[in-house]
């Protein structure tokens, strides 16, 4: 399913009142989130275009911020969708990972030294000894 610039705009002001300009940081439409974003999205997890079609549809006509609070307080559904959309494609926007230092995922080797043994975390575990309680056998 494709967007079309009228409905691509109506997601940026929607996804604005969920993540508004401030501090520095960009709002979701600076970021793109219906342009690039909503692309990058859709590649991934092309089952949400059908929903936003259908929240687009229900919006139409009424202020984003109307249609935003309608959506959160009779339609959590679309609001959940609506928040995981612009989420997902805000984050997606290279500009904003670096405004927020995250480089994304990396490998990260595990400590060989176990920190459980460190300031004697086991110590009164170790002196007391194994124990256990038998389980019950089972009947024939």
């Amino acid at each position: 399913m494709s967007f079309t610039q009228k409905e691509r705009a109506q997601l940026a002001s929607l996804a604005d009142i969920l993540i508004p300009a401030g501090d520095g940081q960009l709002s979701a439409s600076q970021a793109d989130v219906a342009g690039e974003g909503l692309d990058k999205v859709l590649a991934t997890c092309p089952e949400l275009a059908a929903g936003l079609h259908k929240l687009l549809s229900n919006a139409e006509g009424r202020a984003a911020s109307q249609a935003v609070a309608e959506m959160q307080s009779s339609d959590l559904a679309a609001f959940a969708m609506l928040a995981e959309f612009a989420a997902a494609a805000y984050f997606l926007n290279p500009g904003v990972r670096q405004a927020i230092c995250y480089g994304g995922q990396t490998a990260r080797p595990i400590d060989p030294h176990p920190d459980y043994l460190d300031n004697g975390l086991l110590d009164s575990v170790i002196r007391r000894g194994p124990i256990y309680r038998p389980t019950p056998s089972a009947a024939p």
